[in-house]
């Protein structure tokens, strides 16, 4: 892939810390040994919400590196988390398909979707350099 930018080590690190860390979060939904007793004490039920927050930080995470690499924005990233915001909305409050409405999740999945936006502020100042090897 031709990209114009590299990702400096450590934001790679940051990277795959913070994936690492959601996974984490998510096995705590089955696996009792792995919850984090700090979350429970914040919100005794956090975990039967865990999976709109990693799967909309995920999706986020993902798109944003991706195209911080390609061209050194988030624009689109932008977009991709309204629409998870919206339809985390929409199917939490009025969708009832295979889905217990809870508005609780609507507002973990905003949160998985906005905190990336703190990485990739830190990942566009300082993560990058040139690509030396991009051709245009």
């Amino acid at each position: 892939m031709n990209i114009p930018y590299v990702a400096k080590t450590w934001p790679i690190f940051l990277y795959f810390l913070l994936f690492i860390f959601v996974y984490i979060l998510f096995l705590g939904r089955k696996k009792e040994e792995m919850r984090i007793q700090l979350l429970l004490d914040f919100d005794s039920g956090f975990y039967t919400h865990a999976t709109n927050f990693v799967l909309s930080f995920i999706i986020c995470m993902v798109s944003g590196f991706v195209e911080i690499l390609s061209s050194k924005k988030t624009s689109f990233t932008k977009w991709i988390a309204v629409f998870l915001i919206f339809a985390n909305f929409i199917y939490e409050w009025y969708i009832p398909i295979l889905n217990t409405p809870d508005k609780v999740d609507t507002y973990y999945g905003f949160v998985g979707s906005v905190l990336p936006f703190i990485y990739f502020y830190f990942f566009k100042k300082w993560g990058l350099k040139p690509n030396p090897n991009y051709s245009t």
